[in-house]
Formats: structure tokens, sequence, C-alpha cells
């Protein structure tokens, strides 16, 4: 198990406590409804420099931002949408402090395992929310048990783009599950190692192990202007999908390749490589070593 098997709550339908805001829907009724009391200012009502026409312009767009206003307060309670220090509020009603640096995104996934902080790290999910707990730099983190009692912890870290984790940090995790003595240096330090990790539990740090690959693909671009905004969106759509899919455990399949390539204005992709689907282990990760400096651009001929 990986983190990556938490409910993705950006795929979560938006909630019914958000109105949608449309400027022009609020201005026609409030026109209807001023109509609807004096039937008398129909026609005025028709003209763009009567000032009563104006003053309900100045009207709806107020009641807009309004509404928006009241559907940003409603995004900033959940913990789906919520930003900033909306968000290191909602984490604190689970006991979850932000970390030095740490992401609003990783700060959500803490934030759903936090139930699992109220054990030792007995269980995969509550393994995952320590390890992610210990240090800002793990990316990743891939709980296996392949006999009782012995517990492999696969990190995937941030530090560098292939995910491969430092010495140091390898290290400091191992001082955390209180495999090593480190520089412990008061006795409570010691005994929150030891309430982390059961005492029968054998605990073993490794480096994820990382397939590479590389992406090589010509892009023909349609004819007509607009190339260079064409091309922008190719390069951006990339760059989110490998970013998407660079956790343990998450295949690269040519046809979203194909799907993130083939934007708006691309008249046709030839996928030089890779020339497979990417499929890997729980334990792996999928990385592109020469990000996008080989998808090439041309025009039809």
């Amino acid at each position: 198990m990986s983190k990556s098997q938490l409910i993705d709550l950006s795929k979560l339908p938006p909630p019914d406590v958000l109105e949608k805001v449309d400027y022009e829907q609020l201005l026609s009724t409030l026109k209807q409804d001023l109509i609807a009391r004096n039937p008398e200012l129909e026609q005025v009502l028709g003209l763009e420099s009567e000032p009563l026409t104006q003053l309900l312009n100045s009207y709806a767009y107020q009641a807009m931002l309004l509404r928006a206003r009241v559907n940003d307060a409603a995004k900033s309670t959940m913990l789906s949408s919520a930003t900033g220090s909306d968000l290191d509020h909602i984490a604190s009603r689970y006991q979850v402090a932000r970390l030095a640096g740490e992401s609003d995104q990783r700060l959500r996934e803490r934030v759903q395992l936090a139930f699992h902080s109220l054990n030792t790290a007995g269980t995969e999910k509550s393994y995952i929310y320590h390890t992610l707990t210990a240090d800002p730099r793990v990316k990743d983190v891939h709980v296996t048990s392949p006999s009782p009692c012995h517990i492999i912890l696969t990190i995937l870290s941030n530090e560098s783009p292939s995910g491969q984790p430092s010495v140091e940090l390898i290290n400091k995790l191992e001082y955390t599950f209180g495999l090593k003595s480190g520089d412990q240096s008061s006795v409570s330090e010691i005994l929150e190692a030891q309430k982390i990790r059961p005492i029968g539990d054998r605990v073993e740090i490794v480096p994820a192990n990382v397939k590479a690959f590389n992406l090589q693909a010509h892009v023909k671009l349609e004819l007509g202007p607009g190339h260079a905004q064409v091309k922008q969106q190719v390069i951006d759509k990339t760059k989110q999908y490998l970013a998407e899919r660079s956790g343990l455990g998450q295949h690269i399949k040519r046809s979203a390749l194909f799907a993130v390539l083939h934007q708006a204005g691309v008249e046709e992709v030839e996928l030089i490589s890779p020339q497979d689907n990417i499929l890997v282990a729980d334990d792996e990760v999928a990385w592109c070593q020469n990000g996008i400096d080989e998808i090439s651009f041309g025009g039809s001929s």
C-alpha cells in the first residue's frame, strides 16, 4: 500500500452548498422582479443608458461578488478545497500540524491518515502516516510485510528528480522508528520513538526502485495561427501528467501519453518512445529521465 491509494479528493463532485454564479442570470432575475412590481418600467429597462438599468447592472455585479465570496468561504471549510491557513486550521482538528515547506496537497494526505496516528505504526496506514510526518522530504511510501513482524518501508523522496532518498533522510527515518540511537538528547525523545514502532516489528527502510524511461515524440501541428500557444499547451499537459504519475506504483500508459500530446491544434502525434506501457510494481516509480527535451514540433506540409 502507498498513499496513492487514498481517496482522491480532487475527483469528488462539487458540494451542493456551492452556488453557480451567473451575472446575466442575476441581472435577468432582478429585471423580471422589478417589472413584475412595476410593469410600466419594462420599456425603460430595455435602455442601457437608463440610470435604473445601470443601477441594476451594478447591483447584479455586487450580488455576483457576494455569492462568489460565500462559495469561497464554503470551500475554505472543506479538506478537499481549503488552502493555506484555512487548511492549517482544519488539520489542527486532527492534531496535525504543517511541516516546514509542506504543500497543501501533502498536508491533505496526512490529514486523511490522521486517525491512524492514534495507533503505533502497526497497520499499513499508520506506518504511512508516521513516515510522511517524520520528514517533508518523503514524497511517497509503500508498506509491505513479507513475513510476520517484518516490515519493509519503501521510500520515494522529493530530493531528486528520480525520487531516490538521501542517506541523511534514510538515517532520519531509522531514527524516527527507533532503529538507531541517532542524536536523541532526552528521555522523552527516546520514549517518543518507542511509541511509534511496535516493539515486535522488525522494520527495514529501503529506497524506491526506479524504472527509468525516455519520452520521445514528434507532434505535427495543424495549419493556421497560434502554434506557440498549442506548443505550450502540449508541454504543460505533458509535464502535468508526468508529475501526477511520479508516485509509487503509478503506471505510464502510451494511450495517456497520446492524449496529453494530442491537444487542440495538433494534427498528428508520433510517439517514438516509450514503445510499450511502463508497468511498475508497488515499490517502483516510473521516471522520465529526459523530461520533455525530446518532444519536437512541426507544421503541416
